[in-house]
């Protein structure tokens, strides 16, 4: 595996030295792929849930087949199929007679192949003639890796089938069943919206209901990152801080992505030993990259949008919204007018519904630069 330029990654798994930690919720997957239980995973965007996804297939026995693809990127169910497809290619590609097999199948669809020119992987395209054979093949294709062993298929954003321009709940009926007659490959269904995911997987009335065991990824504990973060630093004879550390993940919001990127902008900038200025020069850095977007953000809403936006980002975390102490301190007027505000905001993914550790709902800007960057105006 490829060692990154700086030990601090922003995108991509660079294998078990490069992963903070994750200890716990890496064998508890593991358990469950091992005796057959298919897993949902809740997780809030950019706090490492597709980075311990591929922990965990770096993990499992080489005999294993790991599929990983990003739903996200399918927009509609020709899209997924060809993902899909591809994805299994792709992660075939290192067994030379599963390999072989799979693709004299593949070749009978006479699909066009291409690589991704950002990645490198194999791409390809299929000109389905309906639905239905659509549905075949995707049929054909899970149980020819269910035959080459033990595998798992993990469908990253898999709500985003809701959005798809055709009958979802069909959409997971059909899949599922085909899920329960495999006998060697296990699924991981993961995704960030937890409302639209609880539902497909928790209500009564979707065919997904009761068919997996449930994981929700939280925050990694400060205690193990200020290991992990020194640990980098004294491996290139640098030195930082626990307070130096401790600024920085204060400043994510213990948010995965955004302590990575602050980290790995430190770094690049330590000579000898880091300091408070150094990680404030970085991170004023951070808000003029983003400062135009930002901006042309505050053009794409009303005012009144906008300054709802804002209230939230100053308060934090916004357990009651339509709370008079909230309204009267951000002179907002009716909750009813705060309610569609929220929304729309809600509805641009600009703000979220989570839950603290109690299992109460709040609600909190998705981007932690955006929410720093709203509180230093």
């Amino acid at each position: 595996m490829a060692e990154p330029f700086n030990p601090f990654p922003i995108y991509g798994y660079f294998g078990p030295s490069y992963f903070c930690n994750r200890q716990r919720e890496k064998e508890n997957i593991i358990s469950a792929l091992r005796n057959g239980r298919n897993i949902t995973l809740y997780a809030p965007r950019r706090i490492g849930k597709t980075g311990l996804i591929h922990h965990v297939f770096h993990h499992l026995d080489k005999k294993w087949n790991c599929v990983y693809l990003d739903v996200q990127e399918a927009f509609s169910f020709k899209d997924f199929t060809n993902a899909l497809l591809a994805a299994v290619l792709n992660s075939v590609s290192k067994n030379n007679s599963v390999l072989k097999k799979f693709q004299e199948w593949i070749l009978t669809l006479r699909p066009v192949m291409s690589a991704n020119p950002h990645s490198g992987s194999l791409q390809l395209e299929i000109d389905f003639a309906s639905d239905a054979q659509q549905r075949t093949t995707v049929k054909e294709a899970l149980r020819l890796l269910d035959s080459f062993g033990p595998g798992v298929i993990a469908l990253d954003e898999f709500q985003q089938i809701n959005a798809w321009d055709t009958d979802s709940i069909s959409i997971e009926g059909w899949l599922r069943s085909e899920v329960q007659q495999l006998k060697n490959i296990r699924f991981i269904f993961s995704g960030s919206q937890f409302h639209l995911l609880s539902e497909m997987f928790n209500s009564a009335k979707r065919p997904f209901y009761a068919s997996t065991q449930a994981f929700a990824l939280g925050k990694i504990n400060a205690s193990d990152y200020i290991t992990f973060i020194q640990q980098h630093f004294k491996d290139n004879r640098l030195k930082i801080g626990k307070e130096e550390i401790s600024q920085i993940l204060s400043w994510a919001d213990g948010n995965t992505y955004n302590i990575q990127l602050l980290c790995n902008r430190v770094f690049s900038k330590t000579k000898k030993e880091t300091n408070r200025e150094v990680i404030d020069e970085s991170i004023l850095e951070i808000y003029a990259e983003n400062k135009l977007s930002y901006l042309a953000l505050s053009t794409s809403m009303s005012r009144y949008q906008w300054r709802v936006l804002t209230a939230i980002a100053q308060q934090g975390k916004v357990y009651q919204i339509t709370s008079k102490d909230f309204i009267t301190t951000y002179d907002l007027g009716s909750s009813a007018s705060v309610l569609r505000a929220l929304e729309f905001l809600t509805s641009r993914e600009l703000v979220y519904q989570y839950l603290d550790d109690a299992g109460k709902p709040f609600y909190e800007i998705y981007d932690i630069i955006l929410m720093r960057w709203l509180q230093k105006k």
